[in-house]
């Protein structure tokens, strides 16, 4: 739904009609690891029993790698795991990767398309950013800059090699800055007033850091103490040298906003645009709400209130954007069951819901528990294919008292066939192949659209060479 958003309307959104990506068509799900204690029944895949995420969200990218933290029960360090598909795509391989000094506690991971991790490190002999590559195998330190930081909170690695993050200053406050190990130069994106006397704000949220270098997040207006719900609150998105561009403000920084208040955590495309969940205002109309925007125009991806809503309530953990116009997250639907959902503002459709039976190492599974505990653990990761990691639950279908563990899925995108006029051999190309098919059904009459029959009309002939020439060396996108 579509509305202008008025002085009188504060509850509605700003919408626009924007060109958006194409929603997927249906989604497939292929497990990844599965946590579980090592004397359940069916005991764990692809890493060792006793190890478990905490609930962190698994971090994704194009390639379909996947990483995230892991504690174990039975020692005082913790580890990162690694995986991927296989050759095929038909099953996931991965293991620990990195196992830290005892009492050690390891941050959540980031992952870029060089399939570089990093993850921030504290209470240990070296406190700071960490680095593993799958080229090379190996994690370990990577750098604790800025000078006199004593942490390095959300570190985000993008595609330029350079780590994003919210820097600590004990005593001081905190800072969002990014570091160029290449070069060894920190750019401030934002300060806190106790870091900078001349900073507006006197809290920085969790960041976002994307592939133009940029960071956004929720940012709290005020002087040194001030910060109370009370104060205003925006969401931006900082340039490395200091400027930003205002996305929202709730309330509190501008009477007129249509929001009561943001959560805590965004996600930045590379094009500048973000998402964040907020509570409309007033909450009784306006409800919970899923937005993507750009400061200038706003996209409603999902809303609570909205007619014919498919969610009941928008859970608080940070959407997932790309930068094809998909936005994940987390909500329950109108049967109070939990899910993850995919939307782009005019299509919203469910990946994962509560009781779901889907794809295991030991056959089929139900997403579900023994108890009354969520079946879903952290946020969600999207990639630019569409594709959504998550963390499941896991019960054997027929009786949730037992304990399959929790499960780390990814969630494939699927499109419709895009069509590709001439390609009779269904290669994808237009050229002397399908001519050659073509000839070898010459005559035939075949199932309308198959084979030779490029013209779709029943019959191969000269209509199908026809349509061959004119798309001559045609190439296009392959099925996914």
């Amino acid at each position: 739904m579509i509305r202008s958003l008025t002085a009188a309307t504060s509850a509605a959104l700003v919408l626009a009609s924007l060109a958006h990506a194409e929603m997927p068509a249906s989604y497939s799900h292929l497990i990844y690891a599965r946590q579980n204690f090592a004397a359940n029944p069916g005991g764990a895949y692809n890493l060792p029993g006793n190890y478990f995420n905490s609930g962190d969200t698994p971090a994704l990218n194009d390639l379909g790698q996947v990483t995230f933290k892991l504690s174990v029960t039975t020692g005082a360090f913790q580890s990162i795991w690694f995986g991927e598909p296989n050759m095929g795509g038909t099953a996931a391989v991965g293991g620990i990767v990195y196992n830290s000094a005892n009492d050690a506690f390891l941050g959540s991971t980031s992952l870029n398309e060089q399939s570089r991790c990093v993850w921030d490190t504290t209470f240990t002999s070296q406190n700071g950013v960490y680095l593993y590559t799958r080229s090379s195998g190996v994690g370990g330190f990577f750098f604790n800059r800025p000078l006199g930081a004593s942490g390095w909170s959300s570190p985000q690695i993008n595609n330029n090699g350079l780590v994003g993050f919210r820097a600590n200053f004990a005593g001081s406050g905190q800072a969002w800055v990014n570091h160029n190990s290449m070069t060894n130069i920190t750019s401030f994106h934002a300060s806190e007033v106790g870091v900078d006397s001349t900073s507006p704000y006197s809290f920085l949220f969790t960041p976002s850091f994307n592939n133009a270098n940029q960071i956004a997040g929720k940012v709290r207006r005020g002087g040194a103490g001030q910060t109370g719900e009370s104060q205003p609150d925006e969401i931006r998105v900082f340039n490395a040298d200091g400027s930003s561009i205002l996305i929202a403000q709730d309330r509190d920084a501008n009477p007129s906003s249509p929001y009561a208040r943001f959560d805590n955590s965004v996600s930045l495309r590379d094009d500048g645009w973000v998402a964040f969940t907020t509570n409309l205002f007033p909450f009784s109309a306006g409800g919970r709400a899923v937005v993507l925007s750009n400061g200038a125009t706003s996209i409603t991806i999902a809303q609570t209130t909205a007619p014919g809503t498919q969610v009941s309530n928008i859970e608080s953990f940070a959407p997932a954007a790309n930068n094809n116009g998909l936005v994940a997250f987390r909500a329950f639907d109108t049967s109070n069951l939990r899910a993850v959902w995919v939307g782009d503002g005019t299509a919203l459709m469910r990946i994962a819901t509560e009781h779901d039976i889907l794809p295991i190492d030991l056959g089929s599974a139900r997403i579900d528990q023994n108890d009354s505990s969520p079946v879903f653990g952290g946020g969600v990761s999207i990639n630019n294919n569409g594709d959504v990691a998550f963390n499941a639950a896991l019960t054997p279908p027929e009786n949730n008292q037992i304990e399959w563990g929790t499960g780390t899925f990814v969630a494939r995108a699927h499109f419709p066939v895009p069509a590709c006029p001439g390609d009779a051999n269904g290669d994808r190309s237009v050229g002397l192949a399908d001519i050659a098919m073509i000839i070898q059904q010459w005559g035939q009459t075949v199932p309308v659209g198959t084979g030779g029959d490029v013209n779709a009309d029943g019959a191969v002939g000269l209509p199908d060479i026809a349509v061959v020439i004119q798309n001559w060396a045609l190439e296009c996108p392959p099925l996914r």
